[in-house]
């Protein structure tokens, strides 16, 4: 289970190719996207960064995966998704790191 993520075409804004794969795997747009920081999965082994965005009032229509993905969509509440993580149901560290930000964040009202 993780979050909606893709690679970076050579060029492309983080947040272009965010709002892409969010539209590609869950057929969402939003009103506003808010920058969550950028991951750094495994700096001692590769230079990948990770871009992680929090994005608000969604609208959805078709999804548009590639054609090598097969996805099964499910929207699930913050606190359970918290409740996942700190139960070891979420393992992906990308999904982690931006359900427990968003979390802290809205616990903070920041967002």
């Amino acid at each position: 289970m993780e979050l909606p993520a893709g690679k970076l075409t050579p060029g492309e804004d983080p947040l272009e190719c965010g709002k892409r794969e969010l539209r590609e795997e869950t057929g969402a747009t939003a009103s506003l996207y808010e920058p969550l920081g950028q991951l750094y999965p495994s700096p001692g082994y590769c230079g990948e960064i990770i871009h992680m965005y929090y994005a608000s009032d969604l609208q959805f229509g078709e999804m548009n995966p590639d054609e090598d993905e097969f996805l099964e969509v499910e929207r699930i509440p913050l606190e359970k998704a918290v409740d996942m993580i700190l139960n070891g149901e979420i393992r992906d560290s990308k999904t982690q790191a931006a359900v427990l930000k968003v979390a802290e964040k809205r616990r903070r009202g920041l967002i």
